[in-house]
């Protein structure tokens, strides 16, 4: 088993902000199902207020949160899918990007500059963090998309390969903050995931959905090769790839049935990780290590679908922890969070919806913070003979 194999997800200082949690406790529950790998959200618009500027509030929240993990020896990787915008632009933060011009002063070359300085700022805050995970599924319109879209009808996406050209741009510039604030960090890659026409990207439908991993890294990494971009060496984009593995069906599924048609973890999902691979070393790069991000299960609050997806997270973390490139696999989430249906309603597979909510590891604090049919089955791969339902149950007591 890899030293730092297993992981889990949770955006912990939100939850702190809306809930009243005490953000740095709930790594108990990170150390108790004996995994020692946390991926937490660290937004730079959120850290900061423009790309120069602490935010000494948010900073406080997250320090003690890191030095928490640090005391747990649990290794951080830090993700942030927001940035800051140019005057000019109809949006000042956000998933949005300028159209690419390449121009000196152009408000994208702005972008790009604002982007490495955010970057720069944002990690010689933080010593303690080890992997900046510096972008999310930039594959997706929904983590990507041009300046005022989503106060547009979001009829005019960019393009998969638009996306993509910005996307190993802002690898480039993100990377390079990173590197000048903390050369000892590690940079992961923006995490690719599915690939669908609804979602914004290009694959073939008569593939499975989440070979669009493979095919987007692909595209990231011909850019990279060809000459046309910033450097010709993957080693100036970042030190540790990253992606999404999903479990979907192999079936015909509308992008609105993807999450709730999911099939037993099986060859067949270890071949789209291997796919992926495969296109790092197609392009000399096998001796990278990969970080699988995210990937989980929501039941929606069914007991017997909780049940079954208890069994496929086992499958898939078994499979998962025979492949030598995977370093560590982040299970999506930590905590379930009712909040979103109050946000979001309850459609189906709205983010924010009931789909959304399910996919937690505990129940909300607000619930007890119980551990669901997830928890005893990762506590059973990693051994740990820790009390989770003491240990759910003392920090669902702090909730304010």
């Amino acid at each position: 088993m890899h030293e730092r194999f297993f992981g889990v997800g949770e955006p912990l200082i939100q939850r702190q902000r809306d809930q009243g949690i005490d953000a740095p406790a709930y790594l108990d529950l990170v150390k108790g199902l004996g995994c020692n790998a946390f991926r937490t959200w660290m937004h730079l618009t959120e850290l900061l207020t423009d790309p120069v500027t602490p935010n000494p509030n948010e900073v406080r929240k997250h320090t003690a949160l890191l030095n928490r993990a640090a005391e747990l020896d649990i290794e951080v990787t830090a993700m942030s899918h927001e940035w800051f915008l140019p005057a000019g632009c109809r949006q000042r933060t956000g998933h949005a990007m300028p159209t690419r011009d390449l121009t000196p002063g152009s408000l994208y070359m702005q972008a790009l500059e604002m982007l490495e300085q955010s970057w720069y700022t944002m990690v010689s805050l933080f010593p303690q963090v080890r992997i900046w995970e510096i972008g999310n599924e930039w594959n997706l319109n929904a983590f990507l998309h041009p300046d005022g879209f989503l106060e547009s009808d979001m009829s005019a996406p960019f393009t998969a390969d638009e996306k993509m050209d910005i996307a190993v741009d802002m690898m480039y510039f993100a990377a390079r903050g990173v590197r000048r604030a903390n050369p000892k960090a590690l940079v992961a890659s923006f995490s690719p995931a599915l690939s669908t026409p609804g979602l914004g990207g290009d694959m073939p439908d008569y593939l499975p959905v989440m070979y669009g991993v493979a095919w987007t890294l692909d595209k990231v990494y011909s850019r990279i090769k060809s000459g046309n971009f910033w450097s010709t060496d993957t080693d100036d984009y970042f030190d540790l790839v990253a992606w999404h593995p999903y479990v979907f069906t192999n079936r015909p599924s509308s992008d609105a049935d993807l999450f709730l048609d999911v099939d037993e973890p099986d060859q067949l999902w270890q071949s789209y990780n291997d796919a992926a691979y495969r296109v790092m070393q197609k392009y000399g790069d096998g001796h990278r290590q990969v970080l699988l991000t995210e990937s989980g299960f929501t039941d929606c609050g069914n007991p017997e679908w909780e049940k079954r997806y208890a069994g496929y997270n086992k499958k898939m973390l078994e499979i998962a922890a025979k492949l030598p490139y995977v370093r560590t696999l982040h299970n999506f989430r930590l905590l379930n969070e009712n909040s979103m249906l109050r946000r979001g309603g309850i459609e189906q597979n709205q983010i924010g919806g009931l789909t959304e909510v399910y996919f937690g590891i505990f129940t909300d604090p607000e619930d007890g913070c119980r551990p669901r049919a997830r928890a005893y089955a990762i506590q059973e791969m990693t051994a740990s003979t820790a009390d989770l339902k003491a240990l759910g149950a003392k920090l669902a007591q702090t909730v304010n």
